[in-house]
């Protein structure tokens, strides 16, 4: 599947052209807060947020 269920969601693979993917750390490891209620709350640990980063590089 290509697009997204929700077609105001930033496709994942975008995310880098849409943000500086090294100031996403501190969101992830506080929590994201999504923008619409179908999305549930994200926190990850350090480690988590590392491999996240290096994979959006």
């Amino acid at each position: 599947m290509d697009q997204s269920r929700n077609p105001q969601a930033p496709p994942f693979r975008d995310l880098h052209q849409r943000y500086d993917v090294g100031d996403l750390g501190e969101a992830l490891s506080e929590g994201i807060l999504t923008g619409h209620p179908a999305m549930p709350e994200f926190r990850f640990n350090p480690a988590e947020v590392t491999a996240i980063i290096r994979y959006l590089r």
